[in-house]
């Protein structure tokens, strides 16, 4: 299994929902980590959007476009 790296940090679940959609819907596998307990009780904490770490640069120029 490859090694995941973040190739965003967005401030909200919706934003991070909104990439994960992005980069699956091209292929590219996604998983989005909570940034911190407020996060896990649902209340506004930063997320970040990781994919395996062969994917980063793709994933991140699909993001820019």
């Amino acid at each position: 299994m490859s090694d995941y790296v973040t190739i965003q940090q967005v401030p909200n679940e919706a934003m991070a929902g909104l990439i994960e959609q992005r980069l699956v819907g091209a292929g590219i596998p996604c998983v989005v980590v909570p940034g911190g307990i407020a996060a896990v009780a649902g209340a506004g904490a930063p997320y970040s959007v990781t994919v395996p770490a062969e994917r980063a640069d793709e994933a991140r120029a699909l993001l820019e476009a």
